[in-house]
């Protein structure tokens, strides 16, 4: 799916004082173009949130969190951690120009109906928070207003996402009962109700900023099947393809790819799970493809994209999703009510084997001292290519162990901790932090 920018054409009006009169409206037709509509600019913020879900952002993700594999040209680097600052110019630039800025037009708009704004807060919050937890301190007071501060600050990681969280909850408060089809979804998203899917949002970004209790009270009120999932729609014409699957097929065969990643290996029982799950050879059949003999030189694990395939050419890509926010609600509640957090996570289990037709397959799991592990070890498996499992090991400290990447001989050393800030940031803003933080270096929160 390409990104289509939006465009505001302004149109000069010139004027001679001493003819204005006699001139005056002459030229100006009443079917000219002025001003687009919120209704028309809200398609162009939600296809920058599929866009940084489902595109670069989360190959990239997916690579440093070891779910997939760099396996050619440039997307080898990946692999060695080493890409290089210009590989984050586009995905910045995208999402702030077309997803955060577009969406304060509409908050902007005083003709915008109540609808149309909480959606746009709702996405806007959902963006900047990502941001933030991709790179960092990242601008967020100042980003929205090019004009007055064409080289905004740079705001603290933790503030950034505490004031995301209250963009979606306000956000949350204007789109009342509107349903996602109903409710600006269109043909690019589908799902249950906006309400819903905002508070799964805001309890994703309560758990990374370490406030569980607020976790809790948005994740109650979240997705509450996968009925209601918020997803992106996706169609066989080519730029309306799963992106995924546009980037594996249709734009570079070959470059993503999942040989030897740790989820395979989880997957295929290379490595062994902390919860046993025979359902995982349908889960590895439904994300991955063998390619060649196991064991020879040529041997590969690609991603399916068939038909039927986890990344199949009309298969949606989950937003936010019922799994999420019960392993969510199963996180934040193990501390204190380790028997809730065990009942969060056999609903996932009960759920994964409906959706793989495998009544045995995903056994409940059982109060014990490794209840913690097994949840975070379900939500890296179950939220395949999903950003936050990117998130999700940097601010727990890589507590799956999850394993560097290799690449042939060498192994990179330290875990990744954020994308760079791109090349287009550094010769534009001079309020980019400085010293540089580098790939390895830890955020504030994480």
């Amino acid at each position: 799916m390409k990104l289509y920018k939006l465009i505001l054409p302004i149109f000069a009006v010139l004027a001679i004082a001493s003819c204005e009169s006699y001139t005056e409206d002459i030229n100006e037709s009443p079917n000219a173009f002025v001003v687009a509509s919120s209704d028309l600019v809200i398609g162009q913020v939600q296809l920058a949130l599929m866009q940084h879900m489902g595109s670069n952002n989360a190959r990239y993700g997916a690579v440093f969190s070891n779910q997939m594999s760099g396996g050619d040209r440039q997307y080898l680097t990946l692999n060695d951690y080493s890409p290089n600052r210009a590989n984050y110019n586009d995905m910045w630039g995208d999402t702030y120009i077309s997803g955060i800025n577009a969406a304060q037009l509409i908050i902007n708009d005083e003709t915008a109906g109540g609808l149309v704004k909480g959606v746009a807060k709702i996405i806007q919050g959902t963006l900047f928070a990502e941001m933030a937890l991709l790179y960092g301190d990242v601008p967020f007071s100042q980003a929205v207003n090019p004009n007055e501060f064409p080289e905004p600050s740079y705001d603290a990681q933790a503030d950034v996402v505490n004031g995301a969280i209250a963009l979606i909850t306000a956000g949350i408060a204007d789109v009342g009962t509107a349903s996602i089809a109903a409710g600006y979804g269109g043909a690019r998203l589908e799902g249950g109700t906006w309400a819903e899917a905002g508070h799964t949002l805001a309890a994703r970004y309560a758990l990374s900023a370490g406030k569980n209790a607020l976790a809790i009270t948005h994740a109650t009120q979240g997705i509450s099947s996968r009925a209601n999932d918020l997803i992106t729609q996706h169609g066989t014409s080519q730029e309306n393809r799963n992106l995924f699957y546009q980037f594996v097929v249709d734009e570079r065969a070959d470059y993503l790819v999942a040989t030897d990643s740790h989820l395979a290996n989880l997957l295929d029982g290379t490595v062994a799970r902390s919860l046993v799950t025979p359902g995982d050879s349908a889960r590895y059949n439904s994300y991955f493809l063998p390619e060649g003999t196991p064991g020879s030189t040529t041997y590969r694990t690609l991603l399916n994209t068939d038909v039927g395939g986890r990344f199949a050419q009309i298969r949606s890509m989950p937003i936010a999703t019922y799994y999420e926010n019960q392993l969510i609600l199963a996180e934040a509640t193990h501390g204190t009510n380790p028997t809730a957090a065990l009942g969060h996570l056999n609903n996932v289990r009960a759920e994964l084997a409906v959706e793989f037709d495998s009544p045995t397959g995903f056994p409940a799991a059982v109060a014990g001292a490794n209840l913690l592990t097994q949840i975070m070890e379900e939500k890296y498996i179950t939220l395949v290519g999903e950003l936050v499992t990117f998130h999700d090991l940097r601010r727990t400290g890589n507590a799956l162990a999850v394993p560097n990447k290799t690449s042939g001989a060498t192994t990179a050393t330290g875990f990744p901790q954020r994308f760079l800030y791109p090349q287009s940031e550094l010769d534009t803003n001079s309020n980019i932090p400085s010293p540089l933080p580098t790939f390895f270096e830890t955020t504030t929160l994480f």
